[in-house]
């Protein structure tokens, strides 16, 4: 394990060739801000631009998302410099414009003192008004789960995730992932008593022979078994009384 050690805010810290700056800084107690970072992802984020950071090396500076940088011996990171919390705030109000009813964006405004944006929300009239674009969900999907039943659709501003051609997806198995890691709840989904409801289509879930509860999509199942080999029965009860 190739260990280096850099400068971070005036802090000289220690840390594992290649890490992310973010993964670091929060390691060390200082804070940076992002939507689009998972530790549980392989695939870099970048997408929010949130996480804007300094880093100066031989000389030069550059500035770099902290949530994809790798961290390299003897540079200096920088993260709260009038220039990053000016770039920063153009991103806030970007992504403000982006996605107005968002909480998770108004939050981090609200912590940089920013009520507004001078930029204009363009209604792409998409059915997720709080997507942006930051590709969570289709990385988790994709990675994680490992069914790729969503993926990042149209450009620009109209860009966000969904199913191929906006049909019906034939292998999401309602497992719900892409909802759980999006940062800023755009992903709907609905459950009652014993279905969910995501991506256009109605799951039935799984109900637990010992307390009653419907804990897991009957699809996911038996995906789970498919491809795993796991015994079927092991899902008659929910986690809670295995």
């Amino acid at each position: 394990m190739n260990t280096v050690e850099f400068i971070i805010n005036g802090k000289k810290v220690s840390a594992v060739r290649d890490e992310c700056i973010m993964k670091i800084a929060k390691e060390n107690g200082i804070h940076i801000d992002g939507l689009c970072y998972s530790p549980d992802l392989e695939t870099a984020g970048g997408s929010c631009r949130l996480c804007l950071v300094e880093v100066h090396e031989k000389g030069k500076m550059r500035v770099v998302t902290s949530c994809n940088y790798p961290v390299r011996a003897n540079i200096e990171v920088k993260t709260d410099t009038p220039f990053i919390k000016k770039l920063k705030r153009s991103v806030i109000e970007l992504l403000m414009a982006r996605a107005p009813e968002s909480a998770a964006i108004r939050e981090i405004a609200a912590r940089e003192g920013i009520t507004e944006t001078r930029f204009k929300h363009i209604d792409a009239n998409q059915p997720m008004k709080n997507c942006i674009a930051c590709g969570l969900c289709a990385q988790v999907c994709s990675e994680v789960v490992g069914v790729s039943a969503i993926s990042m659709v149209n450009r620009g501003f109209e860009k966000t995730s969904g199913t191929p051609f906006k049909k019906m997806s034939s292998v999401c198995i309602g497992c719900g992932a892409c909802a759980y890691i999006c940062p800023t709840n755009a992903i709907e989904m609905k459950e009652t008593k014993s279905s969910r409801i995501i991506w256009g289509r109605e799951f039935a879930m799984q109900k637990c022979s010992e307390c009653g509860v419907h804990y897991i999509p009957i699809a996911q199942v038996t995906w789970i078994v498919e491809t795993t080999g796991k015994e079927r029965k092991f899902f008659d009860k929910c986690p809670d009384c295995r």
